[in-house]
């Protein structure tokens, strides 16, 4: 799953070997930097478009006395050139079917062969003879994120340039974290996809400078949050650039008990972006009297399940966008229902693949695979997500995604009856260098962790992944049973399913 982004050039998380502060001071703010280098950017790098009345609007939700323990600050580095392209660029439809429906579409074969001519790991394919230019997508191998965290370099082209890199991580669903080259104008296409997808849905999202244009909500112990304009936001020359927050709902994150509802009533964000477990703390903070007017809200990251729409849509009356995607992909699909996710008018090809990488007939399950080219630091070729579904094309063009099983949204109940979301768990096990693992809670309580160490089979493994389990039962309380691979065979060369519980009654594991 993916949520819209912002523009940033650090990882969205602490470094998984540093242990994150109870409450970062508050005056801590860790700077954009360039590489090599002590200095930090200055505002006019950061937004080199925004004027001055969109710069009040970013001192006004920054300042604010209320305001979140910012500890990160970033901008969108959007130029005058970028905005123009972003205004000229054409609105995308479905593509128009052909002789065959299941063919992919003309662009696919021309990233192929630019692939072949640019991208390293392709261009040693041709010198080796094993495929070129012409070859046809579906004899191709696929990738997955171990290609990306063995050496993302390699799928760089070399005919790009690289000083604009963005950096974004991505946990994803096998445990190390990744980091992705990002282009700014890439991140700002994501908001004008969401601010499209809005307008189709009949919400009139307009730039309102009393009002967050857009909030980011997390729910987790440690986070990078932080404000930033958006300068690519469609909006009249007069009205100043909507500003969007990185806010993180745990408490921790604030400097008073209180400042989190002050600051998001008082800034009442127009569009929520968010996943399921934020979603549903966000929904116990409105029962307790928090009171917003949201025009409509983004579900992304995690499998959004029924249960969970039906306590959004019992809280507002507004539309919910479940956005399916990863950060390695950038957005793929979406629905305003729970019906079939439908691929986004994108370049984005979509296979359903069965175990050996063959492409699976429409209505037959497998998992998904994606071909895209909208970042340019990061084309791919057949992309194993490790979501599972099935296709269905229709006459027009539109392709449908049947039965998205994503990664689900868990919580873990602690020892005294609160509840812990698995992003907690993922930054301990990710902090003693766990390369893969299964976190389970049982009906009764119980835990059990089944662990893969960067290193199986050593003693150091062994001794990183008893760690973790200790750090997790200081983490929930309770006592956590262990087994500890010697190597990945257990998981069958699939991505584990990190996460599940039969007690969270928002899982789709928990007894129904």
């Amino acid at each position: 799953m993916t949520e819209p982004t912002h523009a940033r050039g650090a990882s969205e998380q602490p470094p998984a070997d540093q242990a994150p502060p109870e409450r970062a001071p508050v005056e801590h703010v860790l700077d954009e930097y360039q590489p090599m280098s002590a200095l930090a950017l200055d505002d006019v790098a950061r937004w080199p478009t925004l004027d001055t009345a969109g710069a009040r609007v970013l001192t006004a939700v920054t300042s604010d006395p209320s305001a979140p323990t910012w500890v990160h600050r970033t901008g969108d580095r959007l130029t005058s050139d970028d905005l123009a392209a972003l205004r000229g660029a054409p609105r995308r439809h479905a593509a128009a079917p052909g002789p065959d429906a299941g063919a992919p579409p003309a662009w696919v074969d021309a990233l192929v062969a630019r692939a072949h001519e640019q991208v390293p790991r392709y261009r040693r394919r041709a010198r080796e003879g094993r495929s070129s230019g012409t070859t046809p997508l579906t004899a191709l191998p696929t990738l997955d994120r171990d290609d990306l965290r063995g050496g993302v370099a390699d799928l760089v082209p070399l005919d790009v340039a690289l000083d604009r890199v963005l950096e974004g991580t991505s946990s994803g669903s096998t445990g190390a974290a990744l980091r992705i080259p990002l282009h700014p104008v890439t991140v700002a296409a994501d908001l004008l996809l969401l601010h499209r997808l809005m307008g189709d849905a009949g919400v009139a999202w307009h730039a309102e400078p009393d009002r967050l244009g857009l909030v980011n909500l997390v729910d987790q112990r440690a986070a990078f949050t932080y404000a930033s304009a958006m300068t690519a936001f469609p909006r009249p020359d007069e009205v100043a650039a909507p500003v969007m927050a990185r806010v993180n709902l745990d408490d921790a994150a604030w400097n008073a008990p209180g400042d989190r509802e002050r600051f998001l009533a008082a800034w009442d964000p127009q569009v929520v972006s968010t996943s399921p477990l934020p979603l549903v703390r966000l929904v116990e903070l409105v029962r307790a009297g928090l009171v917003l007017h949201p025009l409509a809200l983004v579900s992304g990251a995690a499998h959004l399940t029924p249960a969970v729409r039906a306590l959004v849509g019992e809280t507002w009356d507004v539309p919910l966008l479940d956005l399916y995607g990863l950060r390695e992909t950038g957005p793929v699909a979406a629905r305003w229902d729970d019906g079939p996710h439908v691929v986004l008018p994108r370049r984005v090809w979509v296979e359903v693949l069965d175990a050996d990488g063959v492409p699976c007939p429409d209505g037959v399950r497998g998992e998904i695979a994606v071909t895209t080219d909208e970042n340019p630091y990061l084309p791919l070729l057949r992309y194993r997500t490790g979501d599972h579904g099935s296709l269905r094309r229709r006459a027009d063009g539109t392709v449908e995604v049947h039965g998205l099983e994503g990664r689900a949204p868990v919580r873990y109940q602690h020892a005294d009856g609160s509840w812990r979301p698995s992003v907690d768990a993922t930054q301990v096990l990710q902090g003693h260098g766990l390369a893969a693992w299964e976190l389970h809670q049982d009906a009764a309580g119980a835990v059990h962790l089944t662990a893969l160490p960067a290193s199986p089979g050593t003693p150091a493994g062994l001794t990183a992944a008893r760690q973790a389990g200790q750090a997790l039962e200081r983490l929930l309380g309770r006592p956590v049973g262990l087994d500890v691979l010697a190597d990945s065979a257990r998981f069958g060369g699939l991505k584990p399913r990190r996460f599940s519980s039969a007690l969270d009654p928002l899982s789709r594991d928990a007894p129904t």
